[in-house]
């Protein structure tokens, strides 16, 4: 097996997945004669997922000292190896179009200067080092992206949820709305509350809880501001990367296909803008204004009571939306790992459209060989002629009459008739015959016998 043609430390997870979609005619070769490559994208991708920490960690060590390309790559943020990533894929699709335009040409192809790797073994694995780059490049700058919420120290709630998500919660969507609406109208009671009646404690115990949960509430409005204020340029990255990618979102038909239903994925831009808006008035505002509503209230309280219970009631009011956000570590890091693959496959199909339907679709092979046996049953049900039936005294007669003899001069059966005419009670034996009109009377026929 070739070896991969980057300088970095990679853990085999990762040299295991980067392979694969390194190797776009080997690849596609397994893909007609072997079929456990899907089985290889969802095992590739799940263990390098586990393993995302360790790999961004040991890839980001230098080889023998040397500030290598890769490393270079590595200490770039997400943003700037995403615009790096385009620019290679964009290249790449320039590349194939002009080939498939010129393929006469007999232009040599990328050769690395690796003198572990023979031409022979490039040539046989398609060694392309601007496709491995790339590739290189959409790993990276996806495992940066969701390492930025560890990094930065990120709380999850009702709507940033959706940064790691391809998921949209209507069941978030509905409480973020009502804990919005509630934020906003206790804040506002409490201060219309206030400015009407306000008159100032002299007990130095009231003053002394007010000054250390004011203290507290700073802290913790500032820890709070904060997580909003390092999730801004994530949501405009996955903004802008839903409009560079429009197959990120699905439209309400494609959502109901079993490839796409399966794994929930409906996430919409529109979505994504509503979330970022209420986390902006939930985690933005309110960590402002809730100090200053703080000192303002304990120092009204008329019990040392009071005060306490006041201060816990408004410190209620900024961890609400974080507290009703309940998930699973295992369902989030299923979310995340549908997350992470939807956006990988959608990026990589789109310039090599002929895995779509290993990676973005995530159909096996027998599910293909499944559909297509069912479109074969379905056209041969429909194409299908219709049989007329004989009625039952035509059967009975036929069988009777194995071998009747045929006047050539007429498609009627011989029979015994009277040298002159066919009586009426015979003529039930016509209107017996399949396709046999009787557009006459056929009593009034006469049929002259030689």
């Amino acid at each position: 097996m070739v070896k991969l043609g980057i300088k970095c430390f990679l853990i085999e997870p990762a040299q295991n997945f980067i392979k694969l979609l390194s190797r776009p005619n080997t690849t596609i070769k397994e893909l007609k004669t072997e079929n456990n490559l899907y089985s290889k994208w969802i095992q590739y991708f799940i263990a390098l997922y586990n393993n995302r920490t360790e790999f961004l960690l040991l890839a980001n060590t230098k080889m023998n000292g040397y500030n290598t390309i890769e490393l270079q790559i590595l200490q770039h943020s997400y943003k700037y190896n995403y615009e790096n990533m385009n620019n290679g894929f964009k290249d790449i699709d320039y590349e194939k179009n002009y080939k498939d335009y010129n393929s006469n040409s007999n232009e040599p192809v990328f050769i690395s200067t690796n003198e572990d790797l023979s031409r022979l073994e490039l040539a046989l694995e398609n060694y392309n080092p601007k496709i491995e780059y790339t590739t290189f490049r959409l790993v990276i700058f996806i495992f940066q992206y969701l390492h930025t919420f560890e990094d930065k120290s990120i709380n999850t709630n009702l709507w940033n949820y959706c940064l790691k998500s391809s998921s949209m919660s209507y069941r978030c969507m509905i409480i973020g709305a009502l804990t919005l609406l509630c934020q906003y109208v206790w804040t506002g009671t409490l201060l219309y509350e206030i400015l009407n009646d306000f008159n100032v404690t002299d007990n130095p115990s009231i003053i002394l809880i007010s000054v250390i949960s004011t203290i507290v509430s700073i802290l913790y409005g500032f820890d709070t501001f904060c997580s909003f204020w390092n999730s801004i340029p994530l949501y405009k990255f996955l903004i802008k990367l839903y409009e560079d990618y429009p197959e990120l979102e699905l439209s309400k038909n494609e959502q109901k296909l079993l490839y796409y239903k399966k794994r929930n994925i409906n996430m919409t831009k529109f979505h994504i803008q509503y979330n970022f808006i209420a986390d902006f008035l939930s985690n933005c505002i309110l960590p402002l204004i809730i100090p200053f509503i703080n000192t303002l209230v304990i120092l009204n309280s008329e019990t040392v009571v009071d005060s306490i219970l006041n201060c816990m009631a408004i410190f209620f009011i900024i961890q609400i939306d974080e507290e009703l956000y309940t998930v699973t570590e295992y369902e989030s890091d299923n979310k995340a790992i549908t997350f992470t693959r939807w956006i990988i496959s959608v990026i990589y199909c789109k310039h090599f459209p002929e895995y779509e339907k290993i990676f973005k679709l995530e159909s096996d092979t027998w599910h293909n060989k499944f559909k297509k046996i069912s479109k074969k049953i379905k056209t041969k049900t429909k194409t299908k002629p219709k049989t007329k039936l004989l009625n039952k005294n035509t059967q009975n007669k036929n069988t009777q009459n194995k071998n009747p003899k045929i006047n050539h001069n007429s498609i009627i059966p011989e029979r015994n008739f009277n040298n002159s005419t066919i009586e009426s009670s015979d003529t039930s034996e016509f209107n017996g015959f399949s396709g046999f009109q009787n557009p006459h009377n056929i009593d009034n026929i006469v049929i002259n016998m030689e």
